[in-house]
This record gives C-alpha cells, structure tokens and sequence, in this order.
C-alpha cells in the first residue's frame, strides 16, 4: 500500500500527515502485542486433530527507505522482522499420529520488500501501478518463501478533506486466499468535527480523531496475516511446513506525538483470527494439511514509531 497513498491521497496532506494517518508509511515501527488465552480445535486432511487453549506474544517491527525518485517512477524498500511465542496447553489429541503437546514455541520471520511504483496517464486519467517483491524467512540465509504482487489505482476524488481511490492488487502467493483483492481507499475529515473516516481496504476501516496537540484516538478494525515456519519431524507433518494465520484486530489505540518525529502508541481490543491453516511445501490456500478455528481473544499493544524526515 506504500505506493497508492502518497499520490492517491488529500491534495493538501503534508508527507508528516500522511504518515500519522497512516501507520504503513512511517519510517520505523515497532509494536509489540499481548495476547489472551484461546480455545482452538483442529482438523487434519478433515479429521479431527486436536483441541486446547493457545496464546500468542507478538513483536513487529518494520524499516521504510526512502524512496529513489526519478521521471514519475519510485523504488524502496521495506524490512520486516517478526517474533512471535506460542504456547500450547490443555491439549486433547484424538489422532494416534501426530500428537500435539504442551509447548512454548519461539519463531523469527524476516521479510524484505523490494516496491516499484510508477505515476503515470490512462485516457488523460492518472493511473498508479506499482510491483512488490517479497523474500521471506525464518533466517537469513536462505529464502522459504518467495511473494509478487502487483497492483493498479485509480484517483477518482482529490479534494481538501475528501479523497478516493479504486483498484485492485494481484497476488502471486500460494497461501493467499484469493489471487485479487480490491483496494478501496477513501479518506474523509468532517470539519464540524474533526473526525477523520479512512477506509484502507484490504488493511482496515477506522475512525480517528485528535482530541488534543500531538495526541489522537482512533477506533476500528485492521487485518494482518503473519507466517511462521518450521521444520517439522512428526508423521504426517514430517517436512518444512509454514503456519499462516489472517487476524483482525478491532478496538481502540491512542497515539501521542511526545518528541518532534516520535509517536507512542498504546491501544486494546479484541483479535478475531479468520483464517489459520498449517501448509507443507507446496500446499496451497484450499487445500492445507492443518486447519484450525481459534477463538477470539483480548488484546493489548504498545508501539514507538518515527514519521519520515
């Protein structure tokens, strides 16, 4: 979504604006998230695998380049790093082979982003394109996954405190739901209010407001998917396999500006997992060795960004 908002967005926003509306394009983010318990039951090839209670400590992190600049073309890059625990507990197998057992698991996921995005005229209408690379893995050795996406958007609205944009974003990704997703961003401040509506889909729909100098509250809902992988020796999971979940978090997050280009953020909600499947090489999204249905569960989050200079 890096290459969409700078262009696609308000006439008048300011590259410092952009980047507290929205968090993807600041220049350094960390944030670590709190989860708790929740039931889980799991099926494996459709049989019934095993049930109990899971709980998840998150640490996110991402870099943002600058971008190089030339002729309406732009390129960056962005880095990813991810830890992620898990314990298990509470198990119920109802397999002989494989069992699951009480565990706490510690995982890294690396991720480098190599974006392109070009400004550019269809039909006297400005069009974006843009082309994501991703290298994904749990070291740094060697790559466990490799992702291209591409993706097209078209500003329809540009005004003062309004502005939308459409498009879609293709994905060339096994362990994606769906190979084409629509992009939808609109953007709206009420003056009577001051209260900001940004719809960022597919990331999320939140409404945000500043309710006094450098501090904001924002509430609303945003999806994040996270891979973590393994190398696994038991039965039938025997092999490199990759655990995939798509979340929602909806709830609130207040965010205070308390140094020239520093934000803290601290927030809680309520995280719903839509999606959590277990893939072997070569699996793709239909057809997982591993599904699983996680409850919901509370959440807390506390996050240092750096908007770019």
């Amino acid at each position: 979504m890096n290459s969409v908002h700078p262009i696609a967005d308000t006439a008048s926003a300011s590259k410092q604006e952009l980047a507290i509306r929205y968090p993807a394009l600041r220049q350094f983010n960390v944030v670590t998230y709190g989860y708790g318990y929740g039931n889980f039951d799991a099926k494996i090839n459709d049989q019934d695998f095993a049930s109990g209670k899971t709980k998840t400590f998150r640490t996110s992190s991402f870099i943002n380049t600058p971008a190089l600049q030339w002729s309406g073309n732009a390129l960056s890059a962005t880095i990813f790093y991810t830890y992620t625990s898990t314990r298990l507990k509470d198990n119920i197998n109802y397999l002989s082979d494989p069992k699951i057992t009480p565990l706490t698991s510690d995982k890294s996921t690396f991720d480098l982003a190599l974006n392109y995005s070009r400004s550019d005229k269809i039909f006297h209408h400005p069009i974006i394109y843009s082309a994501i690379v991703n290298f994904i893995s749990d070291h740094l050795r060697s790559a466990r996954r490799f992702n291209f996406n591409g993706s097209f958007s078209l500003p329809l609205i540009k005004k003062e405190n309004t502005s939308l944009s459409v498009g879609a974003l293709f994905l060339i990704d096994p362990s994606s739901p769906s190979p084409v997703l629509p992009i939808v961003n609109y953007y709206h401040r009420f003056t009577s209010s001051n209260i900001e509506l940004i719809v960022d889909l597919p990331t999320g729909i939140n409404l945000k407001k500043q309710i006094v100098k450098n501090t904001w509250v924002s509430v609303g809902s945003n999806q994040n998917s996270y891979s973590t992988f393994y190398n696994s020796h038991e039965g039938l999971l025997n092999g490199k396999v990759s655990y995939n979940t798509i979340e929602v978090r909806s709830g609130l997050l207040f965010e205070y500006l308390f140094a020239k280009k520093l934000i803290l953020g601290l927030g809680g909600g309520i995280n719903n997992t839509v999606s959590s499947r277990l893939f072997k090489d070569g699996e793709r999204y239909n057809n997982p060795t591993v599904m699983s249905n996680n409850r919901s569960v509370p959440y807390v989050n506390l996050g240092l960004s750096l908007l770019p200079f």
